[in-house]
């Protein structure tokens, strides 16, 4: 073994004592987040009216963020719709074309497999 070869075997020693250091690093925190979140839970837990306040604005929550995703696939479709409005008169027909075939094609196969 040479001089390099041991230098090498010591650094990637010390990369597997760095990464059990992260790991235990990671654990410790993990433990951390779960003590908040049960003294979290105990205070809520222990006032009904701040727990059902609590539950509706998390739902409220939750639903502004479905209105959120909604309202991003609704530009997406309308973004889409833009670019189609761009697209000169035959390419479009051109594209049509090419997708009605391309329908057919994929219609036909899964007919075949059935």
């Amino acid at each position: 073994m040479t001089e390099m070869d041991k230098f090498d075997t010591i650094l990637k020693g010390g990369e597997d004592l760095i990464n059990t250091e992260n790991l235990i690093v990671e654990a410790v925190e993990d433990l951390i987040k779960d003590e908040i979140k049960r003294h979290i839970r105990e205070k809520i837990e222990e006032n009904e009216e701040l727990k059902e306040e609590f539950r509706d604005h998390v739902e409220m929550l939750m639903e502004a963020k479905m209105k959120e995703a909604y309202a991003y696939a609704m530009l997406a479709k309308s973004s889409a719709d833009l670019g189609l409005e761009l697209i000169p008169q035959d390419m479009k027909d051109e594209m049509n074309e090419k997708l009605s075939r391309l329908m057919e094609q994929k219609m036909e196969e899964m007919m075949e497999r059935e």
